[in-house]
């Protein structure tokens, strides 16, 4: 069985929802259908990294977002962004910088704000030490 786009954008939304509820265990379930099932739709996958990320999974985010949308879609700034904030959780500082420096330069203001927020976090972090 199929499951259509709005479908799978209103799991995300209830999967976002129990994330940021602090049910955390029932919005990964729902994250982990939405996966399934979305047929490659980088909106839906990045929405899957952000739960991860929310969960603490930050290698399983990275996967998602590097060969599940940026494979397909390299200039995707917004999945750039939270790679960025999932390699920086993750101990890839390196890695981070650059994505969020490349982001600063060529995303939309959205991800730039973000992106701006955490290099100014992470160098702030690398100057006191």
């Amino acid at each position: 069985m199929e499951i259509s786009t709005e479908m799978i954008q209103l799991l995300s939304q209830v999967g976002y929802l129990a994330c940021f509820n602090g049910e955390v265990e029932k919005g990964q379930l729902i994250m982990d259908s939405v996966e399934e099932n979305c047929q490659g739709q980088s909106a839906a996958l990045v929405g899957v990294a952000i739960s991860r990320i929310y969960a603490g999974q930050y290698t399983d985010a990275i996967r998602i977002l590097k060969e599940g949308v940026l494979t397909h879609e390299p200039d995707n700034m917004t999945a750039k962004c939270f790679l960025g904030m999932a390699l920086s959780e993750a101990g890839d500082t390196v890695e981070a910088i650059d994505l969020f420096k490349e982001i600063i330069d060529k995303g939309g203001d959205d991800d730039r704000t973000i992106a701006s927020f955490y290099l100014a976090e992470m160098t702030e972090g690398q100057q006191a030490v």
